[in-house]
């Protein structure tokens, strides 16, 4: 802090800098970064990495933003008369959602399907030309909830352009002697919907009826292809195949990813 540091000589410097406490060392040497990079405590950062980045549509992809429908916005719980007290003592500020409108959604329609991704309002999307599509917040990255939902949104609507556009898809594989899995289509009696019947060395076998939206394919009698246009969905029915009977810790045995890697444990040793 004093000027007169700057008549020390390096090894001088280094020395009193090593006899300074730790936490008030870290601080000393934030404060050089910063200098270094020409920041200051009151400037922040107020632009998002990954929000700031447009996403690019595809010809085939088309995209609409329009409000929600006058109604159709409700709690997922209803508030109980205590929560109703809490949150008139919370009321909204200027930096609340209030004060930049009601939220709306962005509608995403390709060759696989539609998405509606709904759209926070503190984020603003855009479509600049017929290719790109940006995404922005309107409070300038200002404040904490502009900043949080502005990469995220635009993630999802990142998502939801390649699915409805590529897909998504998850391959599985087992592993154990006798594990098997086939396709059983809808017959109307035994299997009422497409079923995805399991062999994991159970006395029964297990099944699972594949969910609208989802193709389940085996490709071989040990390989598992998940595939489907809404990214979340997928990812959830994957996991579930996966949970039937995840690897075993010693041996290996069960439903795994492609390329997933499964660290065994020793077993005893005489």
């Amino acid at each position: 802090g004093d000027r007169e540091g700057s008549s020390r000589t390096p090894r001088e410097s280094l020395v009193a800098f090593s006899s300074v406490p730790t936490p008030v060392r870290g601080t000393m040497l934030l404060r050089s970064a910063r200098g270094a990079l020409g920041l200051s405590h009151g400037r922040v950062r107020c632009m998002s990495r990954i929000g700031r980045v447009p996403v690019k549509l595809p010809e085939a992809v088309s995209v609409r933003v329009e409000p929600y429908a006058a109604g159709s916005l409700h709690p997922i719980k209803p508030p109980t008369a205590h929560r109703l007290r809490q949150m008139m003592k919370r009321r909204p500020d200027k930096d609340s959602f209030q004060a930049f409108g009601t939220p709306h959604r962005v509608v995403v329609n390709g060759p696989l399907g539609e998405i509606a991704v709904p759209v926070h309002s503190f984020v603003d999307v855009a479509q600049p030309d017929a290719e790109t599509l940006q995404v922005s917040a309107k409070c300038g990255g200002t404040t904490r909830l502009g900043k949080t939902m502005w990469g995220t949104t635009k993630s999802y609507i990142a998502n939801a352009v390649r699915g409805v556009s590529q897909g998504f898809r998850k391959d599985l594989e087992l592993q154990g002697v006798g594990f098997r899995a086939r396709i059983e289509k809808a017959d109307g009696a035994l299997y009422p919907v497409e079923t995805l019947v399991l062999r994991l060395g159970f006395t029964n076998e297990l099944q699972l009826p594949v969910p609208p939206g989802i193709e389940i394919s085996c490709p071989t009698q040990t390989t598992i292809a998940v595939f489907g246009f809404r990214k979340r969905q997928v990812g959830m029915v994957a996991a579930q195949i996966r949970r039937f009977r995840p690897p075993d810790a010693y041996k290996g045995k069960g439903v795994r990813y492609v390329d997933e890697v499964v660290r065994l444990k020793p077993g005893k040793r005489r």
